[in-house]
């Protein structure tokens, strides 16, 4: 089907569906398009929207859709469930974080262009036909094949009712931490934005990977936020965060522009993720391939390892860890 004529209200009440939207076709031939399914409850509601793999090496997300989606019985929801578990076709297929066709970062260039890229064409129909439809965004991440990172829910800080909504959305979904930020423009939850679309994003560990008790948190943490927009009952609903961060600056919560590697070579962690480290502490070092070692790599600030390089080798410049100065009662 086009993506013009995907249409949330044109799936019939108490049915699913699974459809294949198409935007464009790439250049080997194959269509450019977003695999979707559809739980559209017996009775009206919301519509929650939940998409994956904006980066083509993070499964965590998309394994989730597709078991929340299997085990959705619509005679006894009230609205509906979106769910686009690989959203950038081209990068998934090549395993890596940016489209294999124009190596752009999908997480960058949102609203995007109806005659652009293959990117910037997903980001265009993303944000023009399927934001549009519904009433809450959930955009599932994870810390790729390269990193690791302690779960989060995050939102970007937004004034009155859309703000209040966005934290009480990531509070329901379940996480210890939920992290609010000035936000950055290009991102999936800055098209939402300027559309007055509430919207949050969940960072599940990574490392490539899709272990059962990632999976299985992040499955649970879809439910609790089906259940927040009333489209669910009977999901027990989450504790409170333990860690409640919000940081207003814009770019605050850039994860890959946090110490930055020096030089190009292979870096040996001596921190682990969501340790507690210190400034100056040394997060590592950046080693020769015969063994000199060329930086070490202090930290920059009291707090916890949030976000960590575990892929070694790394070229000058590649992010290799976030700290997140952070109160060790926040939240309590």
């Amino acid at each position: 089907m086009p993506i013009t004529e995907f249409s949330v209200a044109g799936v019939s009440p108490g049915a699913t569906q699974r459809l294949r939207l198409v935007i464009d076709r790439l250049p080997d031939g194959q269509d450019l398009a977003f695999p979707a399914v559809v739980a559209r409850g017996r009775a009206p509601g919301k519509t929650l929207l939940v998409t994956g793999a904006v980066h083509g090496d993070e499964y965590e997300g998309p394994v989730a859709i597709q078991d929340v989606f299997a085990a959705l019985d619509p005679e006894t929801m009230r609205g509906t469930f979106v769910g686009v578990p690989v959203t950038n076709g081209p990068a998934f297929a090549a395993a890596t974080r940016e489209g294999g066709w124009d190596h752009q970062n999908l997480a960058r260039i949102f609203p995007g262009r109806r005659d652009g890229t293959p990117s910037e064409r997903i980001a265009h129909a993303y944000a023009t036909h399927l934001l549009t439809q519904v009433d809450l965004l959930l955009d599932m991440h994870s810390g790729g094949t390269a990193y690791a990172i302690h779960p989060l829910a995050g939102y970007q800080l937004r004034p009155g009712d859309l703000g209040r909504i966005q934290r009480a959305a990531a509070m329901a979904f379940g996480l210890d931490l939920v992290w609010g930020t000035g936000g950055l423009p290009g991102r999936s939850l800055s098209a939402a934005g300027e559309r007055g679309l509430p919207a949050i994003y969940v960072e599940m560990p990574g490392e490539g990977r899709c272990r059962p008790d990632d999976r299985a948190t992040a499955a649970r943490g879809i439910r609790r936020v089906l259940a927040f927009l009333g489209i669910l009952e009977d999901v027990a609903p989450a504790d409170p965060p333990r860690y409640l961060v919000e940081m207003e600056a814009t770019g605050s919560g850039h994860l890959q522009a946090d110490h930055p590697s020096p030089t190009s070579g292979l870096f040996v962690p001596a921190v682990q993720v969501w340790d507690r480290v210190a400034r100056g502490q040394s997060l590592g070092e950046v080693r020769d391939p015969d063994g000199t070692v060329l930086a070490e790599v202090p930290a920059a600030r009291d707090g916890r390892v949030l976000f960590l390089r575990t892929l070694p080798r790394v070229v000058s410049g590649d992010a290799l860890a976030f700290v997140l100065a952070i109160a060790e009662d926040a939240g309590r």
